[in-house]
């Protein structure tokens, strides 16, 4: 029969790089829970999206259209902290599936202005549906007393990133 022998945990911890340089375990990292939140919510939310060819992050930008009116491009990148290339390319995307129109906007032919139709209307309104019960778990989950702490605890981290992004130099273009 083969001993087995157990080692401490806090000094496996402290191997595995958690506790002796100041991170928790990755499980219980900040970054790695809002990361696992994330991908609950795309489990939850893409497949009832299917139907409409659309995913969690598209049925952001359609649900931001909805409460906002009309939109320029450079708008929903910074409601979305998406790249302007990636919302360029899903709002072509959306608006060939009919569920809005992109117009240039007539003062800056640079600027693209996105307006939902009356078929983006409806998925946009199924949408916040969805995002109601969903939000609705999380704040039974939270509680509701603790709400408004855990929200503005949210909103100084993506504050704090955005800062950090924004001072992160950018990549050059290969060959250049």
């Amino acid at each position: 029969m083969k001993k087995t022998t157990s080692i401490d945990p806090a000094r496996q911890r402290s191997r595995k790089g958690g506790i002796q340089d100041g991170l928790p375990p990755l499980a219980d990292r900040i970054s790695t829970l809002i990361h696992r939140i994330g991908a609950h919510m795309a489990r939850i939310c893409n497949p009832s999206f299917q139907e409409w060819g659309v995913d969690l992050v598209t049925s952001r930008m359609l649900v931001a259209l909805l409460e906002r009116g009309s939109l320029t491009a450079g708008e929903i990148v910074r409601i979305m902290a998406l790249p302007q290339s990636t919302i360029s390319h899903q709002l072509k995307r959306l608006e060939g599936l009919g569920y809005l129109k992109r117009e240039v906007a007539k003062q800056d032919s640079r600027v693209v202005i996105a307006t939902l139709t009356e078929k983006g209307l409806e998925v946009a309104n199924y949408a916040n549906q969805l995002s109601r019960r969903v939000v609705d778990e999380l704040v039974a989950a939270i509680g509701e007393d603790e709400v408004p702490m855990v929200r503005a605890a949210l909103k100084r981290a993506d504050d704090a990133l955005e800062e950090m992004y924004e001072a992160t130099p950018k990549a050059s273009p290969r060959g250049t």
